[in-house]
């Protein structure tokens, strides 16, 4: 079946994408980012095998899917490159050159397989902090550093009480970040 033949290539690139695997080191989108990656693999194989694609629609769907899964966008034209090599392999595998395929794909790049790998369950998600933010913090979320001037911990329910509300009409997946104004 062209699809048990082809999905261990889309592995194999997917593998070999940083785009891809920062976006799941670093937590973007929903929890659970490598197993959402792996289904991602799935459906990319499917939609190839299944329908007619070209380049960019493939990149197009490449690019949405990073966008709607990882809150992710690629400025690199990377989502172009791989749909060009799944595209390629995908040929070579449907007119039947299997030595051409197997010599491009042993001149890949080799890298762990972290994508095919099965998930273990109890791993919790990561948390991070502000992406900006190079440095990561060993504190818990829930936790607060006290102001220099507040030394009681009801001082800041009433400062965050106090304080002005945010806007609602922000995109969803996006935080603004204000000061605060001392009165």
């Amino acid at each position: 079946m062209l699809y048990d033949d082809f999905k261990p290539i889309v592995d194999l690139v997917l593998n070999n994408w940083t785009a891809l695997q920062l976006a799941v080191e670093h937590g973007m989108g929903a929890p659970g980012g490598e197993k959402t990656a792996q289904l991602m693999a799935v459906y990319i194989a499917r939609y190839c095998v299944e329908n007619v694609v070209d380049r960019d629609e493939l990149a197009e769907v490449i690019e949405d899917l990073m966008d709607e899964e990882f809150d992710t966008v690629c400025h690199d034209e990377s989502p172009k490159e791989i749909a060009n090599l799944l595209i390629l392999y995908l040929t070579l595998l449907k007119e039947g050159h299997h030595d051409e395929l197997r010599a491009r794909i042993e001149a890949m790049p080799k890298c762990q397989k972290w994508l095919s790998q099965p998930i273990h369950e109890s791993v919790p998600p990561q948390h991070h902090g502000n992406p900006d933010d190079d440095t990561t913090s060993s504190s818990s979320e829930d936790e607060e550093e006290l102001p220099e001037n507040v030394s009681n911990v009801d001082e800041i329910g009433k400062d965050k009480q106090d304080s002005e509300p945010m806007d609602e009409d922000i995109e969803p997946g996006w935080t603004v970040v204000r000061t605060r104004r001392k009165k």
